[in-house]
């Protein structure tokens, strides 16, 4: 089942509300900065991001929700969809997946559709991000404040080079996130975390609570890229995540833009502009529903996936971790995509 989606991808990274004309990320030649549809200013993504502002869009609406424990979550979750989580599925097809470590969940219920090894924590590369996207989102930290790229950036416990990004580039928080988000930037993860209010060790244990707020118990990161092989979490904790990242509209909309070109100030060279695309090809192409995305890959890692889909109207939280190549990570993802649409509700 690969179908172009219907709807236009023009809303990608800021269109959740309903504005005159389309509302994308404009980057104003000689500056860094953010525009919203006519605004010159990040005052709808703040809103979004600290003020808890249910934001509709053409295709779809999404709410942020301020989370506690996992107890509290839970119930928030459910509540917000207590019209239409109550049907059950039904189901004759048949789900696998090749990758080591697989969980499929309804998002709307939580109930699992198909599981693979769900429970056993493995490495997870740059999935990592979306822990870092979402503490950076409840940071408090200003949006539109300047970030800069240090050398201090590219000191990771792997090689943490980059096609796009160089030491003294200028962008502001929310840009930078974007780039994290969608291109899986190292560096600008490394930014972000060194950057917050608390300092970069602060950053890293916030990401570690919030893991435990949530309850994911078999979670642990040591550092805010995923180049760090002892940041594990298991395909059941991911999917804890995953709901919770598809809600929060920013994540949500800055993980599925599928390019972006950047106009960029480096303190010693000026402005460039540098393109991107995100690392999902079924966000790129437009292929399928896609509402949340991540990818990632390092060798103990090798290829992982979590994404959110909507198939017959029905939101799931896919999981993929391990796969053996790229491969086979989407052969699995287009797999449990098919599958999806032949469930049945009673």
């Amino acid at each position: 089942m690969k179908k172009l989606l219907t709807s236009s991808f023009a809303f990608s990274v800021l269109a959740v509300a309903s504005i005159q004309g389309h509302s994308e990320l404009a980057l104003q030649s000689g500056q860094a900065k953010i525009s919203w549809g006519s605004q010159d200013s990040l005052s709808k993504a703040k809103a979004i991001m600290y003020n808890n502002t249910d934001v509709s869009s053409n295709t779809r609406t999404t709410q942020t929700v301020s989370v506690a424990p996992q107890t509290n979550y839970q119930n928030n979750y459910q509540n917000s969809y207590s019209n239409n989580a109550n049907s059950n599925w039904s189901n004759s097809s048949y789900y696998y997946a090749n990758s080591k470590g697989a969980l499929v969940v309804d998002a709307l219920t939580g109930q699992v559709i198909y599981e693979k090894n769900a429970d056993v924590a493995r490495p997870i590369a740059s999935i990592s991000k979306v822990m870092t996207a979402l503490v950076v989102s409840e940071s408090g930290a200003n949006m539109n404040d300047i970030v800069t790229v240090d050398s201090l950036d590219f000191k990771t416990p792997k090689k943490s080079g980059s096609d796009r990004l160089k030491v003294g580039d200028q962008m502001n928080r929310a840009e930078m996130l974007l780039m994290m988000l969608m291109k899986s930037e190292n560096p600008a993860a490394k930014a972000l975390a060194r950057t917050d209010p608390l300092g970069y060790d602060g950053f890293m244990a916030k990401m570690n609570q919030k893991a435990r707020d949530l309850g994911m118990t078999q979670t642990v990161f040591y550092d805010p890229s995923g180049l760090d092989a002892r940041n594990v979490s298991s395909p059941r904790d991911l999917a804890i995540l995953g709901r919770l990242a598809y809600r929060h509209n920013l994540i949500s909309q800055f993980s599925t833009t599928p390019n972006r070109n950047f106009d960029v100030n480096n303190v010693s060279s000026g402005y460039r502009s540098i393109s991107a695309r995100s690392t999902n090809y079924m966000v790129r192409d437009g292929l399928y529903n896609i509402g949340f995305s991540k990818t990632g890959f390092i060798r103990e890692a090798g290829n992982c996936v979590m994404f959110e889909t909507n198939v017959n109207g029905r939101p799931s939280i896919v999981v993929l971790l391990g796969a053996p190549d790229s491969k086979t990570r989407w052969e699995d993802a287009e797999n449990i995509i098919s599958n999806l649409s032949m469930r049945r509700f009673t």
